[in-house]
């Protein structure tokens, strides 16, 4: 009986579109098989990596079907939250991209602007481990922005 029940829960899971984080892919394909990444700097390996998991594949400029030019890489941390204190307790990451598309010499489409945030608590006895946490958050953000620019790209059509 809990065979059973486990295997419905499983197809009824399967049935309604739910897929683990990471494991659903890009939807749509992108208009050209490689790309370039231009003034990547923080974003050239969370670039890389979305590109590939959409299907693209990362390559030197001479190589390259389309590049991608990362025009602007915007950081900011602010004070989210304050304890009746007067001490931080949460801080607000925010990371903002934008990027462009471009074939042929051609921008494809409008610029793309990406914003992502996340908030992370703190405390002033934890500041090492609190260090360590933001800078993988900050590395999970760059994750997220490159995949929604590559997201984003898919729906670009080839010229």
């Amino acid at each position: 009986m809990k065979k059973i029940l486990s295997a419905a829960a499983v197809m009824l899971a399967a049935g309604c579109g739910f897929h683990l984080k990471g494991t659903g892919g890009i939807s749509g394909a992108l208009p050209y098989p490689s790309w370039y990444i231009a003034n990547g700097q923080s974003m050239q390996r969370p670039l890389e990596n979305a590109l590939r998991r959409a299907g693209g594949k990362p390559v030197q400029a001479s190589e390259a079907q389309a590049t991608v030019t990362v025009n602007h890489i915007g950081t900011r941390r602010d004070v989210f939250t304050v304890t009746r204190a007067a001490v931080i307790n949460e801080y607000l990451l925010v990371l903002q991209v934008q990027a462009q598309a471009y074939a042929g010499g051609r921008a494809l489409g409008e610029p793309v602007t990406v914003q992502v945030a996340r908030k992370i608590d703190y405390s002033d006895s934890e500041v090492l481990g609190k260090a360590e946490e933001e800078n993988t958050v900050w590395e999970e953000m760059r994750a997220d922005a490159a995949g929604q620019i590559v997201t984003r790209l898919t729906f670009l059509k080839a010229q």
